[in-house]
């Protein structure tokens, strides 16, 4: 079983939508953007008993009163197609609600057993700390276990349940299945010798009653629940994976929650490479780089939701897109991307930005380094009509115009109305020229960031009188010094000054105005 598509109209935190559900889906987005309603609507059409819907969706979910509040979910089993509708209207005193789920093309209101063969479990932000749901995974999984004649020895041999819990070859096996499912998710190998089913006080016509898990960890035997919050929440998704047959769709709000960065990345591959479905909404970087980009949707602040086309990227630009989003999240939920070629240019840009009074973060523009000029149409499709679509400007050196005017099918001086930016020469030869020859020399000469030995050509030539800005350029752009170099002088660039770096100004102006 698997969710296909999912649509939501007259909700109120999220605007209208439909969305084509992948392999997985992944919902990223700021605090309060509807991340987590959207989980809820799916748990309503696919979880929810009719009592709980009823104690749970009140007039406060309907934007529009006079409208009803749809949730519409297509789902896929071996190539069979099935719609589900859920539909909660508001009666004429405008605090009754009516709802309705239905399925199928005959209206069939579901059932108990069918929400059963549709497999879905919903993970609240709250779950690693839900011990009564974590039990109820392991009784599940042993109530897959098939004893046959094992069973009539342990009702008949009450003393030796202990020993015959442990010596069992089906829970041998299924140890052993949870050992790998564990060991998948965490920086260690888990031996299934180190996992062992402890009865219980007493023992009644069901062997299994009241048996619980127990894990040893640095020389330390705990039950599988009494471990840290995070490490629950990896037990709980690794569990739950095995019960296959039962659970396919995992809708799951905030995995990360009190995981290290290195486990949210042992539980991203967890949860990408499990045989259920997996539903999120996450702020982890770590968590989003394992999953392939056209499974992402962004939920705006607005709660508005875009989507990326299917396969909108090539494989490098994938590649591009996993090295920069682990890092970052924000690029995806700006309200604005300026792509740089490199680091120094970012450093630059920031501090004009700073210093003219335009507050980059207060604005929603993130700014990201491209790694050179040749990945910037990568950045266009990622952010452009078919990816992300985030207003998206960039700012490039005088050598690279011709290239990017052909890829974008315009002249080179007509790069701008594509917003981007080109610097005269470089960065380099515009900051030194808007410094002058004095400042610049005095920046570079005076910085601990260089030993006196490396800025002795600048200092002769200044002996001489032939110091210029051409030759200060030259040893700013230099590989060994390009770095070092901007950090010099950008103390000594006023607001003054970051004005006479043209194309700063030029792109500072067109994505957030003067200042």
């Amino acid at each position: 079983m698997r969710l296909t598509s999912l649509s939501i109209a007259n909700h109120s935190r999220v605007t209208d939508f439909r969305i084509d559900v992948r392999r997985h889906l992944v919902l990223v987005g700021t605090n309060e953007s509807g991340k987590s309603s959207i989980l809820r609507c799916l748990d309503l059409v696919l979880g929810k008993s009719t009592a709980d819907l009823y104690a749970t969706v009140t007039a406060a979910d309907i934007r529009e009163p006079q409208l009803p509040f749809t949730i519409a979910v297509e789902l896929e089993n071996d190539g069979m197609h099935t719609c589900m509708r859920f539909e909660a209207a508001l009666d004429a005193d405008g605090e009754t609600v009516h709802i309705s789920r239905t399925m199928g093309d005959d209206g069939h209101v579901v059932t108990a057993a069918d929400l059963a063969r549709i497999g879905w479990v919903y993970l609240s932000d709250s779950f690693p700390s839900n011990r009564e749901t974590q039990h109820e995974i392991v009784d599940e999984l042993l109530e897959t276990v098939q004893l046959e004649q094992e069973e009539a020895v342990f009702e008949a041999v009450a003393d030796q349940y202990a020993r015959l819990l442990h010596s069992s070859p089906a829970l041998l096996a299924l140890r052993k299945r949870i050992a790998d499912a564990l060991t998948s998710a965490l920086p260690m190998r888990c031996n299934p010798n180190n996992l062992m089913f402890v009865p219980g006080s007493k023992l009644n016509r069901n062997p299994f009653s009241d048996v619980h898990l127990q894990l040893r960890m640095h020389g330390k035997q705990r039950g599988l629940w009494e471990q840290s919050g995070g490490l629950r929440s990896i037990y709980t998704v690794a569990l739950y994976d095995l019960l296959d047959e039962h659970v396919h769709i995992v809708g799951v709000d905030e995995p990360e929650t009190h995981l290290h960065p290195t486990s949210q990345r042992n539980l991203a591959r967890l949860l990408k490479e499990g045989a259920s479905q997996k539903i999120l909404a996450t702020h982890s970087p770590d968590i989003i780089g394992e999953f392939e980009p056209d499974q992402i949707v962004v939920v705006r602040a607005n709660g508005g939701v875009v989507q990326p086309r299917r396969d909108f990227l090539s494989e490098d630009d994938k590649l591009l897109l996993h090295m920069w989003v682990r890092d970052r999240l924000e690029p995806l939920t700006a309200e604005h991307v300026i792509v740089v070629e490199g680091v120094t240019d970012r450093a630059l840009v920031e501090h004009c930005a700073n210093v003219t009074g335009r507050n980059l973060d207060a604005h929603g523009v993130v700014l990201l380094e491209a790694g050179g000029c040749r990945e910037m149409p990568a950045w266009q499709r990622v952010f452009g009509e078919h990816g992300f679509r985030v207003p998206l400007t960039q700012l490039v050196d005088e050598d690279a115009q011709g290239d990017l005017a052909h890829q974008y099918h315009v002249r080179a001086g007509e790069l701008e109305s594509k917003l981007v930016f080109v610097s005269h020469v470089d960065l380099e030869a515009e900051y030194i020229r808007a410094l002058g020859v004095d400042l610049a020399y005095e920046a570079l000469s005076q910085s601990n960031l260089f030993r006196p030995a490396e800025t002795k050509s600048l200092r002769t030539a200044r002996q001489q009188g032939t110091l210029n800005e051409r030759m200060l350029a030259d040893f700013c752009r230099m590989r060994a010094n390009k770095t070092r170099a901007v950090l010099a002088v950008l103390p000594r660039i006023s607001a003054k000054r970051a004005r006479r770096i043209d194309s700063v100004q030029r792109l500072l102006t067109s994505v957030i105005g003067l200042a």
